[in-house]
């Protein structure tokens, strides 16, 4: 009995490092594996409950950006944006408390406990503009470009930091591949042109 449990646990694992390292309740059911073999590997501490019938398998193979990952499952119409884009691009020193994402306007949700997530409304126009395709250990995060989340904090400056958005403009201008044209025309579609202008003359 104890070697068939072991048999199925470790069919259990094939499946999570086959879809690397997350799993549905819905795909153990479909290998014909009873679901309380799931409750058994959280008790034993092998996986963990991401939201209701998504697990993440615990091993330091899955670790880098691992939250991003469980975001994107969490939300997958989410957009990573503002500072949890800049943080990711490094623009930033600031390590944000929560994950920041962009969805669009009558989205809903219920979002877990942890990781912890602020959610922003973007009308349509602005969610779905720059929208960048990101690998992550094999899974494909939505995050703004870094142009355009540079204008989406300036749209946000009355919630962000001043020194996170000074801090990041800054970064950015110093990159040699900064793109000031680029930068300009998100700025323009963002109503925030003036500003991004009065920043860069300042901080160049």
């Amino acid at each position: 009995m104890i070697e068939l449990k072991s048999k199925i646990k470790e069919k259990i694992k094939e499946i999570f490092y086959a879809n690397h390292g997350y799993s549905s309740t819905g795909d153990i059911s479909s290998a014909g594996i009873d679901r309380s073999y799931l409750k058994d590997l959280v008790n034993e501490g092998n996986i963990e409950r991401i939201k209701r019938g998504l697990y993440r398998w615990k091993d330091a193979k899955f670790d880098v950006g691992e939250e991003l990952i469980n975001v994107s499952k969490i939300i997958p119409h989410g957009v990573i944006c503002l500072v949890s884009a800049l943080s990711y691009y490094e623009l930033t020193t600031y390590t944000p408390g929560e994950y920041t994402v962009a969805v669009y306007r009558k989205y809903n949700i219920k979002l877990p406990d942890y990781p912890p997530i602020k959610l922003y409304y973007f009308s349509d126009k602005y969610y779905i503009d720059g929208v960048e395709k990101i690998d992550i250990n094999g899974h494909i995060i939505k995050m703004y470009n870094v142009e355009k989340t540079i204008c989406d904090c300036l749209r946000y400056e009355d919630k962000i930091s001043k020194d996170i958005i000074v801090e990041s403009i800054k970064e950015y201008v110093g990159r040699r591949d900064k793109n000031i044209s680029k930068l300009m025309n998100y700025a323009a579609k963002a109503k925030v042109k003036n500003a991004v202008q009065k920043y860069i003359e300042v901080l160049v």
